[in-house]
């Protein structure tokens, strides 16, 4: 398999190579063309935290019930789905600020699968390209598989024109059949190129075992069809966290206690412009609408700095950039800026279990050592849906 990280490509440091990695690129001037898409609608990336990709929650809903779901998935009799309105609404938005790609994820995507075909479409009209499309592949049966692919092509899945899309499959404790996993992943790979389709598997891992179930999955495509295509399929490899979403969830048990400071020096700068292994600066969308600078699914509360569906997108994108904390991690290229700030006697003598756990803690202590307060610091004030709409429909601007 491709190992995860090959082919980063950073703006200003390495010339862009089209078709490597596992967000590969269509064009060597993806970055010229993504400013142009900035420029256009009267917003400058040399002073502002702008995003290249948002990671989209479409549904909270999943056909799974994982115990430890990273994602915070719901039950389909619990979960929720945006609605018609609001996917179009956001997808406004989003074309308001340029945006050049969406990752679109859950809970379970193809459980709305109306929603979904939906945000496809309307991507495709706004030239935004879908990047990535998360599943667990519970759609993958004999009867099922053939048709969804085509019903995604006819969408325009593949009518991309920065980024090869990709087509994420996870695989952990969920209980699809990994021979339905294997299907999607050989009608993938057969039908399509690497420069129609990029394919991934994220094996997530119980953090207390580190088991990871690929070589299963390999084991069971090889019994049906053959040779694996480890050429083609790019590897993702992660535990599972906790998610404050889930309150029946048990605590995680991940051996071991690093301390803060050592997640920080190995942070990556999330805020440069980067491609192939990555998208980056990419944020999240949770379905309720909230928006964050951060995809991390257990990201920490307070980098949420407004609501997409209550306030314009322009409006959000300042009120992070108006973080003191925000504008640290983007100055010093990664967590590793905060030394500066936060005490070391903090930082070295203090433990946690992940990146975002010791970017809770930094907040925090940053927070304290400063004076500041991030994040909002009150809920969005409800703003009618058709006054938000006359003001993105009079900043979107046309894609690259």
């Amino acid at each position: 398999m491709i190992k995860e990280g090959l082919h980063e490509f950073v703006e200003g440091r390495d010339e862009v190579v089209p078709y490597r990695g596992k967000y590969a690129v269509k064009t060597p001037d993806v970055f010229a063309r993504v400013r142009e898409r900035w420029a256009r609608v009267g917003l400058d990336p040399a002073s502002a935290y702008l995003p290249m990709r948002v990671e989209m929650e479409l549904t909270t809903k999943c056909n799974d019930t994982c115990g430890t779901c990273g994602m915070g998935a719901l039950p389909l009799a619990e979960g929720r789905t945006l609605t018609d309105g609001q996917i179009h609404f956001l997808l406004d938005q989003f074309a308001s600020i340029g945006l050049p790609s969406l990752a679109v994820t859950g809970g379970e995507p193809f459980t709305a699968w109306r929603a979904l075909l939906k945000v496809l479409e309307g991507a495709q009209e706004r030239r935004i390209d879908i990047s990535k499309l998360t599943t667990n592949g519970v759609w993958g049966t004999a009867r099922r598989c053939g048709p969804v692919f085509e019903r995604l092509e006819k969408a325009g899945f593949l009518d991309t024109r920065l980024f090869v899309p990709l087509l994420m499959l996870s695989i952990g404790e969920q209980t699809t059949p990994l021979e339905d996993v294997a299907r999607v992943l050989h009608h993938a790979v057969s039908h399509y190129s690497d420069r129609e389709l990029n394919v991934a598997v994220s094996s997530l891992a119980d953090p207390a075992t580190r088991v990871h179930r690929i070589d299963e999955l390999i084991a069971v495509y090889e019994k049906t069809y053959g040779a694996f295509p480890h050429d083609r399929v790019h590897s993702t490899m992660r535990v599972y966290l906790n998610n404050v979403r889930l309150d029946a969830q048990g605590e995680v048990n991940r051996p071991g206690h690093t301390p803060v400071a050592r997640w920080m020096d190995r942070c990556f700068d999330c805020f440069a412009p980067t491609v192939g292994a990555y998208i980056l600066p990419t944020s999240l969308l949770k379905q309720n609408g909230d928006w964050y600078t951060c995809a991390a699914f257990n990201v920490p509360e307070k980098l949420a700095f407004g609501n997409l569906l209550r306030e314009r997108a322009t409006d959000v994108i300042g009120h992070a950039n108006r973080s003191a904390y925000v504008a640290r991690v983007r100055a010093g290229h990664g967590l590793k800026a905060l030394h500066d700030v936060v005490p070391r006697s903090f930082t070295e003598q203090t433990p946690c279990t992940s990146f975002c756990d010791s970017c809770t803690l930094l907040i925090d202590r940053f927070d304290k050592e400063t004076g500041q307060v991030t994040g909002r610091s009150s809920p969005s004030p409800l703003i009618p849906i058709a006054a938000l709409l006359s003001r993105t429909d009079s900043t979107a601007g046309e894609g690259a």
